[in-house]
């Protein structure tokens, strides 16, 4: 037999240690593996991410002032610039705490001079606790002991000196050096690390400017520039429609902050907040600077390089007429007040004589309201309103066109008269008897050019003397009835009412007008359902409410033949150039709503009808155009219709009367709408559609250079003796 090979105890450990060994770079070797697949993944797959990361570590979008868009209008006037002034700014390093912060502002306070009324008590309140000490330990002695004994947080501490330290009992603790450096402090404690804020800048002087530059080295984080403001060349014209900028402290609106962070704004950002600024804030807002800035260990800033310059934002260019807009508001301002001075003298001498049983109330007569366009295009060329405030002083109500609506009353009957069509109700050319109407129930309606008698007219001539009882036919029929006398009002109109509504709309009545600017009123369509006297009135304008941007979105629809074109006060954008008007980006073209489905002799009708308003007198019957007192000696000729709606005001009876208007009557270039709302309740109406012709007139003269007129003169000596008591059944 062989004899086993027995190992020896030598060559067992040195085999163990040679298993170990390679199980230990076995495990060496995958390790490393591992950190060369990581280092692969972290180079390859995620370094851009990486990359990025330094990158915005380094290079920060900074909130340095950037002129915005400047706004022209048509003709390339400036509604609204930039006005550059010299400003002072803190830029917040990395890890600057409060303290380095306070030191700072009470070096700077030293060369500016801030305004203070603006602290507010907590302010105050926390300067003094960090600053005098003595007061506080004199006004908490047991609560400061207290807090030594550990017997009261810190936080304790500072809520009830919080509660005990109001007004009166910090009052003189703070003298003007004080606040002067809370003043400084306050706007810079709570600006973002690396992002500039503004410490002032308004009025700052020139010595205050020249000091702060020459101790920049001082003072740390502290540099100058300069910052703008929006300024006005025409003063307070249409500044409430240009809109808001917010300002370098406010920022971001708090209303609006959520809006413009999902835009990817900062919530320092100054943006646009209300009509133009803010409809178009995406032109107008300028291109912020990018800055690299290089820091020390302890986070302070070095150095910076600009790698990106800012620029301006774009400018606007209006569609409004800058030159027609200062000459309507004169002359709506005269209107208005002189319409004010004629109530006031009818009412003194009603006082005198008691001629009246009515109330002439002056004060309701306090606002009118304007609207020019081309009805071609949608261009506003006009927004006009004037009102009289309580202390008896003339204010500008621009934004009434777009934000005001009342009940118009029948100067909406061309639309009436196109929804009869439509639905087959009444035909072009076709009679029918106007006389009062007798409902079982309901008191008469009647027209109010016929009172008492049957006058057979057709939808021209309906239009021309504004015939009520023509429309509420035409309502009737729309609900398959037939007028009959002493019949009973049908119990549900809801369908009928919605048809009468749809045809309203489809020329911009009770809808958007598309006008680019926010919070446009649509106006009020109460329930139209068990209500069939409210149907009969929606059919002559005295129900639903409209403004003057939607009344002028409607003449100018009939005036240009059916088109519905969407209202729009932005002409173009260019790119800004401080030496000429720069190149043009974007033109803003019309844009057809719809188109109104109409034959051509039934919208021929509807145009005869309008201007036989303004221009016809039937010698064979004695009638009158409604308009013609005013409009019919203009040349060339115009075209449009009036109207008048019942309302009330603090419980007394007034009427609103409208005036809307295009020409030349056969190829116009201009539309308007004039409404006066709260006029007396007086037969003959107050004679405000001559405010409707001046307006005609004045355009004719700045577009075609006509001679120049003066505005109509009222006279009270001839339109008191016509008053009679008003009655409108």
């Amino acid at each position: 037999m062989k004899r086993a090979k027995i190992k020896s105890l030598d060559a067992i450990n040195r085999q163990v240690l040679k298993s170990r060994i390679n199980i230990i770079m076995l495990i060496i070797f995958l390790l490393c593996l591992m950190l060369i697949f990581r280092l692969g993944y972290l180079q390859i797959v995620q370094g851009d991410e990486y990359q990025e990361e330094i990158e915005n570590a380094q290079y920060v979008e900074i909130n340095q002032s950037v002129p915005r868009g400047e706004i022209y209008d048509r003709n390339g006037n400036l509604l609204v610039g930039n006005e550059s002034q010299p400003a002072i700014y803190f830029t917040r390093h990395r890890n600057m705490n409060t303290s380095e912060i306070m030191d700072v502002a009470t070096e700077l306070s030293g060369y500016i001079s801030m305004d203070t009324d603006s602290l507010t008590l907590r302010d105050q309140q926390d300067f003094i606790l960090r600053n005098h000490r003595d007061f506080v330990e004199d006004l908490m002695s047991d609560e400061m002991t207290l807090l030594e004994d550990g017997n009261i947080s810190n936080d304790d501490f500072n809520s009830e000196f919080y509660n005990r330290a109001d007004a009166e009992a910090i009052e003189g603790v703070l003298n003007d050096e004080d606040l002067n450096i809370l003043a400084v402090y306050v706007e810079m404690v709570n600006a973002r690390e690396l992002h500039p804020v503004v410490i002032k800048n308004e009025d700052v002087t020139e010595e205050e400017f020249a000091r702060v530059n020459s101790a920049l080295e001082e003072l740390d984080g502290i540099t100058t520039g300069m910052d703008w403001e929006r300024h006005y060349p025409y003063g307070e014209t249409l500044k409430t429609i240009f809109g808001e900028v917010s300002s370098p402290d406010e920022g971001l609106p708090r209303e609006l902050v959520d809006y413009y962070l999902s835009l990817g704004y900062t919530r320092n950002d100054r943006v646009g907040k209300t009509y133009l600024e803010f409809q178009y804030e995406d032109v107008l807002r300028g291109k912020k600077e990018q800055v690299k800035y290089s820091t020390d260990k302890s986070g302070r800033i070095i150095n910076q390089e600009v790698v990106r310059a800012g620029s301006p934002g774009d400018d606007l260019y209006l569609t409004i007429d800058i030159e027609l807009q200062q000459e309507l508001e004169e002359l709506a301002e005269y209107h208005l007040t002189s319409l004010r001075g004629l109530a006031e003298e009818a009412e003194r001498r009603n006082s005198l004589n008691g001629d009246f049983e009515y109330n002439i109330i002056p004060e309701f007569m306090d606002s009118v309201v304007l609207v020019v366009q081309d009805p071609n295009n949608g261009e506003i060329l006009a927004m006009v309103g004037k009102q009289i405030n309580e202390d008896g002083d003339v204010v500008d109500y621009h934004y009434a066109g777009l934000t005001s609506t009342y009940v118009a009353g029948s100067s909406i009957k061309g639309a009436t008269i196109a929804t009869g069509y439509q639905n087959d109700v009444i035909s072009v050319g076709q009679y029918l008897v106007d006389e009062p109407l007798s409902f079982s129930g309901s008191p008469p309606k009647r027209s109010f050019f016929n009172q008492d008698s049957q006058i057979t007219i057709d939808d021209q001539e309906a239009l021309m003397v504004s015939s009520n009882v023509y429309m509420f036919k035409i309502a009737l029929a729309l609900d398959g009835i037939e007028y009959g006398s002493g019949m009973s009002l049908p119990s549900d109109i809801e369908e009928a009412g919605q048809t009468l509504r749809n045809g309203l709309n489809q020329f911009g009545l009770g809808v958007s007008t598309g006008i680019d600017l926010p919070n446009e009123a649509t106006g009020l369509a109460p329930e139209l359902k068990h209500n069939p006297g409210n149907y009969l009135d929606l059919a002559i304008g005295q129900y639903d409410t409209y403004s003057g941007l939607q009344l002028s979105q409607y003449i100018s629809t009939i005036a240009n033949g059916g088109n519905r074109i969407q209202h729009h006060l932005a002409k173009e954008v260019r790119h800004s150039d401080a030496n000429a008007d720069g190149p043009v980006i974007k033109s803003f073209s019309p844009n057809v709503l719809n188109t109104i489905d109409l034959s051509d002799a039934e919208m021929s009708q509807i145009q005869n009808g309008f201007y036989d308003v303004f221009n016809t007198h039937d010698e064979s019957t004695n009638r009158y155009g409604t308009g013609w007192d005013a409009y019919n000696e203009l040349e060339p000729k115009a075209a449009g219709k009036t109207g008048t709606a019942e309302s009330y005001r603090d419980g007394e009876p007034v009427l609103n009367q409208t005036y809307l208007g295009y020409a030349p009557y056969d190829d116009p270039d201009m539309a308007f709408s004039v409404i006066f709302p709260n006029m007396p309740y007086t037969i003959p109406f107050f004679p405000a559609q001559y405010f409707g012709a001046d307006v005609i007139q004045k355009y004719y003269e700045l577009e075609y250079g006509q001679d120049e007129e003066d505005p109509y003169e009222y006279d009270i000596s001839e339109f008191y003796p016509q008053l009679e008591y008003g009655s409108y059944d």
